[in-house]
């Protein structure tokens, strides 16, 4: 998490002693763009080449999705709350909506292209595997984070939204935490009329909000490896949904969106897709909203987990 923080940090004076260079600016913003779509791709390759994963999607595929989807959801609704409510400056625009929603369209299309592309070579074992892979995706997020710190620095006049806004900024966390709960119950509320799941289980999957990886090491070792299998897969389409969606849903979430439906992948994975779509200014509100989430996830789960 240090170096994340930092990799981000260490982009921001970068940006703003660059920010005079016109094409540099417009390099990295398209750089952004792509680091996005090639994290999906080895996102989606990660998945292909998990053997033990393939073959738990038929049983549990579905809750995974089911829930990841409905979470996401909610946190795009949540946010369209935010901004009409609370951060009116960040409400939907309808200049900007009546700009281009199919180019939005397309662009979550492409981007949903790069994640199956990665699952299916994967899968197919075609491209290298194992640590060269593994490698390849760390130089990448790390590439990202710093283009994404470097956007910041473009305009560090957006820093200043923190004192702006003071307490408010609290209620984008908070935000997600319950976009992701509802999305959870009422995941839990169609699972239950077929399969035996309990509303703890789905709102502990949930409670990952998009952090994959630690949410599925906290619930297998609090005894739970197949909870922990379905917070692995349902946390990792959190993050992929997050990645995709927000360019077609920016149109009715408003600019908040991207921001709370990245959950705690908003300060790093997310950040580049929020960077672009939302702006800089949200950018910042992304690496704070992250930053809480990531700290409560293993606060959080742990106590749910004492309600079964």
């Amino acid at each position: 998490m240090l170096l994340e923080i930092g990799l981000i940090a260490g982009g921001v004076p970068a940006g703003w002693l660059l920010r005079n260079n016109a094409p540099l600016v417009r390099a990295v913003n398209g750089f952004l763009g792509w680091t996005v779509r090639v994290m999906l791709f080895l996102l989606g390759m990660a998945l292909g080449l998990d053997d033990a994963l393939i073959s738990q999607l038929e049983s549990l595929g579905l809750f995974a999705a089911l829930i990841s989807t409905f979470s996401v959801l909610g946190c795009f609704v949540t946010a369209r709350l935010l901004g009409r409510y609370v951060f009116t400056e960040y409400a939907p625009d309808g200049e900007r909506a009546a700009s281009g929603p199919a180019r939005g369209s397309r662009g979550s299309f492409i981007a949903l292209a790069f994640f199956a592309a990665g699952a299916l070579l994967g899968w197919m074992r075609i491209l290298p595997v194992g640590e060269t892979a593994g490698e390849a995706a760390v130089w990448v997020l790390y590439l990202l984070l710093f283009s994404a710190g470097m956007t910041v620095g473009f305009d560090l006049k957006a820093l200043g939204i923190i004192r702006e806004l003071k307490g408010r900024i609290l209620l984008i966390p908070l935000g997600v935490v319950l976009g992701t709960f509802a999305g959870s119950t009422l995941a839990w509320a169609l699972l239950s009329r077929f399969a035996d799941i309990t509303l703890t289980d789905s709102l502990a999957v949930g409670g990952g909000f998009g952090y994959y990886s630690l949410a599925t090491v906290i619930l297998t070792r609090l005894g739970d490896p197949a909870l922990g299998s379905v917070a692995l897969l349902s946390n990792m389409m959190h993050e992929a949904l997050a990645l995709i969606l927000p360019p077609f849903l920016l149109r009715y979430t408003g600019r908040l969106g991207p921001v709370l439906a990245g959950g705690a992948a908003a300060m790093d994975t997310c950040l580049p897709v929020v960077a672009q779509v939302s702006g800089e200014r949200c950018a910042v509100l992304a690496v704070f909203s992250g930053m809480c989430l990531t700290m409560l996830v293993p606060v959080l789960l742990p106590l749910i987990m004492t309600l079964r």
